[in-house]
Formats: C-alpha cells, structure tokens, sequence
C-alpha cells in the first residue's frame, strides 16, 4: 500500500495546498486560459518562468506579458516570499508548480541558512589550543 502514495514535503504540500485553491480562482476569473499553469523558479538569477493555455499572439515577443500571466508570477512572488520566512533566513533551492490536465505537480526545497552559519562557527578554539569543538 505505501508503494502507491505520492509522499511530499510539509513544504511541499503547504505549497501544493495554496496552489491548488489559486488554480481554483484562476479557473474561475480565467476559464480556460488556467487548464494549463506552470511556474518555475530559477534561484541562480533570481527569475520565474510562467506558462499557461493562453495563446501567445506575440506578446511574449515585445516583453509584455498577459494580466494572467502576471497574476502567476504575483502568485509566485508571495509563496517564494512566503518559503524564505519572515526573516529572510531560509534559502529556496527549488520551486516549481503545475496543473495541467486536471493533475498537480509540485516540487519545493528549502535550506536554513541560519543552521548552515551555526555550523560554519563551530571551530573555537579548545581550552587546549588543539583544534574546534569535537575533536
């Protein structure tokens, strides 16, 4: 039985949770324009690649986008907002959602960047002088 279940994150499935009632408004404000939505963050630039069934006309072409797609990333601005924390301390290393023929995917990752910098000062000098802590 445990075969069969799909086993997420809680970040991810925070994420899918918000995402699933977003796909809902969307759908109800956008009809047919959100059967298809995919958002992918990209941590390395800073940057969101959107997608949705509208079609292009040549928008994209003269960097304008569509209300809709600009509803997306506004969307996906709030949740990566959301993943780093109040205080801005958490690293988001993945964010990707997608609804695409009445099916979800969701894929999110986050590191603490506070539990990486206490870990980087660890190495105090022993009351000996012989190294860091543990040695």
């Amino acid at each position: 039985m445990s075969d069969e279940l799909t086993t997420l994150s809680r970040t991810e499935a925070q994420t899918l949770q918000s995402f699933i009632s977003q796909i809902d408004y969307w759908t109800g404000q956008h009809g047919e324009k959100a059967d298809v939505v995919e958002i992918v963050y990209y941590p390395e630039d800073d940057g969101f690649e959107v997608s949705n069934n509208e079609p292009n006309n040549g928008i994209l072409k003269r960097n304008r986008a569509t209300i809709f797609r600009t509803e997306i990333l506004a969307w996906g601005v709030q949740m990566l907002k959301e993943l780093k924390g109040w205080d801005n301390t958490i690293k988001v290393t993945k964010f990707a959602c997608v609804y695409k023929d009445g099916k979800f995917g969701v894929s999110a990752e986050v590191r603490d960047t506070t539990a990486i910098d206490a870990n980087d000062s660890l190495a105090i000098e022993s009351p000996t002088g012989s190294g860091s802590i543990g040695d």
